[in-house]
């Protein structure tokens, strides 16, 4: 089964029978958005339909619609194929300045990418198209196949919790270089594929290092916590991150700490009780309280701990279905060559 979670504003992902439950996101003031879930209102493009060729007014792509997969603040994203035949994702939406910064930031990331010889970008193409009578803006990404980091670590076990974090962190730490972070971290905007992949969708809100964040959800914002301003660095992001720890393996804790407080008497500090009584995320206790403290130098710095401390942290490999696969079929004839000696066996005794 596909599961898809929107890269919303862009998305590129929606799981496949409901995307994760959410109230609308609430403008605080332009470009600073409160959102709490991964639902969003966004205008209908009537040009967009199942069976449309989306012909790029400038460089020529053509796409073909195949299903509305997610609908973000700053527009709507569908499933098309490529000329190649190849499935992928775009976004298409009103003229929006939104719209154009989440283009220049995935942009600006595939220069790095590239400089860097990394060939996995999920900007493959932006443009215009010519629907009616007006031109509207779009962009082409990777589909991207997986499940919120939630529902993989309630699938697969809450070891997975270090490769997965691990994979996060990679990918935060590529943004940050690019100089921006993502800013509204939430499960729902990281998904990990079977493979154990991890990828970052819905950039809408990217904020470039030393801007104030655009947009932030409740829990992981830590001026919410009164644990540090809305000014973009890579702290704001890692204590996102310990929040979305707490949030995977404990949300009703982390649900009776916030209704138990204040909003004057929030603090780091009472995330950071929390993460200690967690007896799963106990391995990776010295790092959460870090985080939340805002102790770490840059995102390269906490990938490296998080991997250290994920050394003692063994993940329970679940493998691919081909390797579940293989392993039944193995257990199924080791059961057969044990039945058939005991049959010999009887038969030798038996003369």
């Amino acid at each position: 089964m596909v599961h898809w979670m929107r890269i919303a504003e862009m998305t590129t992902f929606i799981p496949a029978k409901a995307a994760a439950s959410g109230d609308a996101g609430k403008s605080i003031r332009r470009n600073r958005t409160r959102r709490e879930g991964c639902r969003v209102a966004a205008p209908d493009l009537p040009g967009f339909t199942p069976g449309t060729v989306v012909t790029g007014a400038s460089q020529g792509g053509q796409y073909t619609i195949q299903s509305l997969i997610g609908r973000g603040a700053n527009g709507n994203v569908y499933l098309v194929r490529t000329a190649s035949g190849q499935q992928a994702a775009l976004k298409a939406g009103p003229e929006k300045p939104e719209l154009k910064e989440e283009v220049e930031v995935l942009a600006e990331l595939r220069k790095r990418e590239l400089e860097s010889g990394i060939q996995r970008s999920f900007l493959l193409d932006a443009d215009r198209f010519k629907a009616d009578g007006r031109a509207v803006p779009f962009y082409v990404m990777k589909f991207v196949r997986g499940v919120p980091i939630d529902a993989y670590i309630r699938k697969y076990g809450y070891r997975q919790i270090a490769a997965a974090g691990l994979g996060l962190l990679e990918r935060l730490s590529g943004l940050h270089r690019a100089g921006f972070i993502f800013g509204d971290l939430k499960p729902c905007h990281v998904l990990v594929e079977e493979s154990g992949s991890v990828e970052l969708v819905d950039y809408g809100g990217a904020s470039r290092i030393g801007s104030g964040v655009k947009q932030y959800s409740g829990w992981y914002d830590r001026k919410y916590w009164n644990a540090g301003t809305r000014t973009a660095d890579p702290g704001y992001d890692l204590f996102a991150f310990a929040v979305l720890c707490l949030h995977v393996f404990d949300e009703q804790g982390l649900r009776r700490l916030d209704a138990a407080l204040l909003p004057q008497t929030r603090g780091a500090e009472d995330l950071v009780q929390l993460a200690g009584r967690i007896p799963a995320l106990q391995p990776f206790e010295p790092w959460l309280r870090r985080a939340l403290r805002g102790g770490f130098g840059s995102s390269r710095e906490a990938y490296a701990q998080w991997k250290a401390l994920g050394r003692a942290y063994p993940a329970a490999g679940h493998g691919s279905r081909r390797a579940r696969k293989a392993s039944r079929m193995l257990t199924a004839a080791f059961c057969a060559s044990l039945l058939l000696l005991g049959a010999v066996v009887y038969a030798a005794l038996s003369l």
